[in-house]
């Protein structure tokens, strides 16, 4: 007799990544930027930006849908996102920790 006579009933179900995709902010936090080996500047602009990634991942879907292709799991889009790419294409005014004044020293003025 088997160890588990309902073994055979029973499908392996991979507990982690259905509590991940349960719960987005949880896999979202847990992505690579927030892993190690960025700089806290990317660190705290990615830690903003959830809502705008998840939407992202929301158009995805849809776009699966519409091309009736199979829909990436949340875990996936966050696998596959190029992380790196995305923060160095930005503007230096909108990545923290860098503005306009690292580049250009401020005016004085002298009064007389």
């Amino acid at each position: 007799m088997p160890d588990d006579p309902w073994a055979s009933f029973m499908p392996e179900i991979d507990f982690t990544k259905f509590q991940l995709e349960s719960s987005p902010e949880m896999a979202y936090y847990s992505a690579e930027p927030f892993a190690g080996g960025y700089s806290p500047a990317q660190q705290k602009y990615w830690s903003g930006q959830f809502g705008n990634v998840y939407n992202q991942y929301a158009g995805a879907l849809g776009a699966s849908v519409r091309n009736q292709t199979e829909a990436p799991t949340f875990v996936d889009f966050l696998r596959d996102m190029p992380w790196t790419e995305r923060y160095t294409s930005l503007s230096p005014a909108l990545r923290p920790g860098s503005g306009f004044r690292r580049f250009s020293p401020s005016a004085r003025y002298m009064y007389s």
